[in-house]
């Protein structure tokens, strides 16, 4: 029984050595000039090895993105408002600029739908936590709730977008000030309240 922690422990360390060799060969090199051998010999994994836990370069950034996601954005698990998942957003893509960088403004979708799909499940939940509680979620409103996630997580990526592209020209604190002060996106309350 000693042994299944132990080699947990040691996938766990594998895959962070893997993830943490990614994000350093991106920091220096698009994405697709990197190979596995790069990978694995900055890991200091052998190949046989990356192979037994990702099929490619492709899963292990997939699987790269969720760690991000899970560590430093957590929405399918926490309910955000949008002020909450704009600072969340904003402050990971500082913190893994390069990485942000490339994937946004590259011709590369993973993770602009791993953004969307991971901040508009916790939105989701949060806009529809009273709903459920009172059992007054209808079909309707949860479309039109589906709705309000689609077009509030497509602007938040439209704006992360062109902030990297433009090298971050304004300070993370400044961007979701503004955006709030313009009135973009409604209050969170209104929101709740507006597909009741």
């Amino acid at each position: 029984m000693e042994s299944k922690p132990k080699e947990d422990l040691r996938v766990r360390r594998t895959h962070k050595h893997l993830y943490n060799a990614l994000l350093e060969l991106m920091e220096t090199q698009p994405f697709e000039n990197i190979t596995v051998k790069q990978i694995c010999d900055l890991a200091m994994v052998h190949r046989t090895t990356f192979y037994t836990h990702f099929n490619d370069k492709y899963d292990l950034l997939s699987n790269t993105l969720r760690q991000i996601a899970e560590e430093e954005l957590d929405f399918s698990t926490t309910l955000h408002s949008p002020a909450e998942s704009l600072k969340e957003i904003f402050s990971a893509a500082s913190k893994n600029k390069n990485v942000f960088t490339q994937l946004l403004s590259e011709d590369r979708d993973s993770l602009r739908n791993l953004l969307r799909r991971e901040m508009g499940a916790g939105i989701y939940k949060h806009l529809t936590e009273d709903l459920l509680n009172e059992n007054l979620l209808t079909e309707k409103k949860s479309t039109d709730i589906q709705i309000i996630v689609e077009a509030y997580t497509g602007a938040m990526i439209g704006v992360l977008s062109w902030w990297i592209e433009n090298n971050m020209p304004i300070d993370q604190e400044d961007i979701y000030k503004r955006l709030f002060e313009l009135d973009i996106f409604p209050e969170w309350n209104f929101m709740k309240t507006s597909t009741q």
